[in-house]
């Protein structure tokens, strides 16, 4: 373990402790015996606690499906074909940023500093503004794409994704796993919006946990299917009331389906987790962060604007459409702030 990650485990630092200024929970139990190391491909049908979760850690796991040297994850699952295939979506040319937009005043932005410098020189040299912005990305705030090096396997016992060791992690940055992998072939191809809100008939009230049933039922309701390579946004209509006091998410139960589905990156308008932890959740609190990431290898775009995106689906009158996400090429970062782009 690095003296980096050493010193902030000796303090007793949290995610959880971070983003609500509160005393970390108590420490992770123990894991399940088995390393997970191989691919297996028919992973448990049912999630409803923690135990059956550990139980299926070793059939949901990716490591070693696509080699010991692989550091994408399920973005293997966007290809050259999958990528045409999204192309041929566009047809009007019609433009939809929806990351959240933010300013150096809005709320819930963590270690924020922000500089403005304006300048008047005289000719021949140019006159204008320089600003200088530094923040934390991850949290509730900015629409951001994690890297599979942010999450460990619980305790980091068992290493990060694919096996990779958490002394990896170092105070200069990521020297596998980080941002700028997923920045080499960017995210691009399919996206989905599984609008669950309006399945359920308006937004969920906030800390509600989303099912298969809920993603099944939003996929019949505007007649499309979730497949191999895509990008799935899963509305649940709260948007920036989602926070980390509470905030509505998947449940655990959804893990084998967005494995079975061969699902690239999966979005929401919180940060998919369910907040506060559901019962028989007391260890695996997070279980789309602590599972997808270090296990599936699965990147997580948190706090998208899907009311934004919902609304223009309803007005184009589909919701599969072409999606392009930039991360960027920082190396060693545990996130990237993003944009994300539909085109109809």
């Amino acid at each position: 373990m690095t003296d980096a990650v050493t010193a902030h485990h000796a303090q007793g630092v949290s995610r959880r402790g971070v983003l609500t200024g509160a005393a970390s929970l108590a420490a992770v139990g123990s894991l399940a015996d088995t390393v997970p190391s191989a691919f297996a491909a028919s992973p448990p049908l049912s999630i409803e606690n923690e135990e059956d979760l550990e139980r299926a850690l070793p059939a949901l796991s990716n490591w070693g499906r696509w080699g010991p040297g692989d550091q994408i994850g399920t973005l293997n699952f966007m290809t050259p074909h999958t990528r045409l295939a999204a192309v041929a979506l566009i047809r009007t040319g019609r433009v939809v940023p929806f990351a959240r937009e933010m300013s150096s005043t809005t709320p819930d932005l963590r270690d924020v500093t922000y500089k403005m410098k304006v300048y008047f020189d005289p000719l021949p040299e140019e006159s204008g503004c320089i600003d200088e912005i530094g923040m934390t990305y991850h949290g509730f705030a900015v629409t951001h794409v994690d890297a599979l090096c942010h999450f460990f396997t619980p305790e980091g016992r068992q290493g990060m994704y694919n096996g990779y060791p958490i002394e990896d992690v170092t105070p200069d940055g990521a020297r596998r796993l980080g941002i700028e992998r997923q920045g080499e072939v960017g995210i691009v191809g399919r996206g989905v919006l599984l609008d669950v809100a309006e399945f359920r008939g308006g937004p969920l009230e906030v800390g509600s946990a989303i099912r298969p049933d809920d993603l099944e039922g939003a996929e019949r309701l505007h007649s499309v299917e979730v497949g191999e390579g895509d990008v799935v946004f899963v509305r649940n209509g709260g948007g920036a009331r989602n926070t980390y006091q509470r905030g509505s998410g998947l449940h655990a139960s959804c893990l084998p389906w967005l494995r079975e589905r061969r699902v690239a990156v999966l979005s929401s308008d919180s940060d998919s987790d369910v907040h506060p932890p559901l019962p028989g959740f007391a260890r695996w609190t997070e279980p789309m962060h602590m599972v997808l990431i270090p296990y599936l290898g699965m990147p997580i775009l948190d706090n998208t604007d899907l009311d934004r995106l919902a609304t223009a689906c309803a007005e184009e009158g589909r919701w599969a459409f072409f999606v392009s996400v930039a991360p960027w090429r920082f190396k060693g970062a545990t996130s990237s702030p993003v944009n994300p782009l539909a085109i109809f």
